[in-house]
């Protein structure tokens, strides 16, 4: 569930800070997007230009007629005021909610809020700031809202000593570190070829392809540490290591035989946790690199009948199932591409 969140009231010459820190606190906490009302080009600008380096899909629009968003909305409607129903007895109940609208309101709000709501929620009886209050709801609503988002441009690596943003490398990059590694002249050949076929493929689903380019010339790095499934953790170390884009490691680290899950990554002796791909770039590129064999494209069949031949018939399903999750969304069969 990604909740919609509804800025109602908003005063172009007094709301802008805080109405662009309630959108902003919505698309950190996991909403899908805001709608504000009343147009208000500068907050919809910095929003924007927030999703466009930092990632993620949120989206931002305005609407001068929010009775009608709320009326027409096709799931249930929660409004935030401190006169609702407490937080702690509607949160178990909205968890099972698929289309959730989030009305927050700026000045007075008017009468229609309460009556159209399904649930006037209150979160806490004392009044406070509205953006805590959204921040609240929606941590509830998902605990897993501090998941980091891989895709975009910018990502903050966390540091108790230190401000640090790190960024995609570029392919140059990349070479540098397969050159310093040691990659012997096929390794790379190879990477360079699942690169390209995972940069087309991509830039066809709308990612990064940057990212993904990115990903996929570092994917196999780990291998000139060592030669078994262990290279996908190894790798990912090392792109940690060098200061890249979190995105890249995700990548490395969930490439192997469509992603393996954290009761067989301890089976298997990985550091511990799972090695699924969970952005569309780490999904293309791990899909892209079961169809190759050193630089030559080769049937997915070829890819699954090895995993078979080594008693890994549940990695074999779980590629067969990644490839028809990247070809229903090219609309035509991956192999084809």
């Amino acid at each position: 569930m990604k909740p919609h969140v509804l800025r109602i009231g908003h005063r172009p010459e007094r709301d802008k800070r805080i109405s662009t820190h309630v959108a902003l606190t919505a698309r950190a906490f996991g909403a899908g997007g805001l709608t504000l009302h009343r147009p208000d080009s500068r907050v919809v600008a910095t929003v924007t230009d927030v999703v466009q380096r930092f990632g993620g899909d949120f989206g931002i629009a305005t609407t001068t007629r929010p009775r009608a968003v709320a009326r027409d909305w096709r799931g249930k409607v929660v409004h935030l005021t401190m006169f609702g129903t407490p937080l702690a007895e509607a949160a178990p109940l909205l968890r099972h909610e698929r289309e959730l609208l989030v009305i927050v309101g700026a000045e007075r709000v008017p009468r229609w809020t309460f009556e159209l709501a399904d649930w006037n929620v209150a979160v806490g009886s004392q009044p406070h700031s509205e953006v805590a209050a959204l921040a609240i709801l929606l941590a509830e609503l998902d605990p897993r809202w501090a998941q980091p988002k891989l895709d975009g441009e910018l990502q903050v690596v966390p540091s108790a000593q230190r401000r640090r943003l790190a960024t995609i490398p570029t392919e140059q990059e990349c070479l540098v570190v397969h050159s310093g590694a040691g990659s012997p002249a096929p390794l790379l050949s190879h990477c360079r070829a699942v690169a390209g076929m995972a940069a087309a493929v991509t830039a066809v689903l709308g990612g990064n392809v940057a990212l993904a380019t990115a990903g996929a010339l570092l994917h196999d790095i780990g291998r000139t540490r060592g030669a078994g499934v262990e290279h996908c953790a190894l790798g990912a170390a090392m792109a940690a290591e060098a200061g890249f884009h979190p995105g890249v490691a995700h990548i490395i680290r969930a490439h192997v035989g469509g992603g393996i899950p954290q009761r067989e990554a301890r089976a298997l002796g990985l550091p511990p946790g799972d090695y699924l791909p969970r952005t569309l770039e780490a999904r293309v590129v791990a899909a892209c690199d079961n169809l190759f064999a050193g630089s030559r494209r080769r049937p997915l069949a070829d890819c699954t009948a090895w995993l078979q031949s080594q008693g890994l018939e549940m990695a074999a399903r779980r590629v067969t199932r990644l490839h028809r999750w990247v070809s229903h969304r090219l609309g035509r069969d991956l192999a084809e591409f």
